[in-house]
């Protein structure tokens, strides 16, 4: 679960990266002006993956959130990394102890 998470993070600031490359190149401004979000939100996708070992219930909270950042960012580009993170986060929330 935490490996799943931490592989969606990584993808997502590699996709995000690679995304701001060629809106530069190609002189459209669509993916690059929020292209950093993307980043970030691969970024809060690594954080949640370290807390999924500590705190289930915040671990599957950031890493939705990462998941639907990433997806606003960069649109149809982050759904391999939104997939991954939201598989790691509904195994978060199955795993919440009341």
């Amino acid at each position: 679960m935490k490996t799943i998470a931490m592989l969606g993070g990584l993808l997502g600031i590699i996709i995000s990266l690679t995304a701001q490359l060629f809106a530069i190149i190609d002189d459209s401004y669509t993916f690059g002006n929020i292209g950093f979000l993307g980043v970030l939100s691969g970024i809060i996708g690594i954080i949640g993956a370290f807390q999924v070992n500590r705190n289930n219930k915040l671990a599957a909270i950031i890493l939705i959130s990462s998941a639907i950042l990433g997806f606003i960012s960069i649109s149809y580009l982050y759904i391999l990394p939104a997939t991954l993170v939201l598989i790691s986060s509904v195994f978060a929330a199955k795993n919440i102890k009341e």
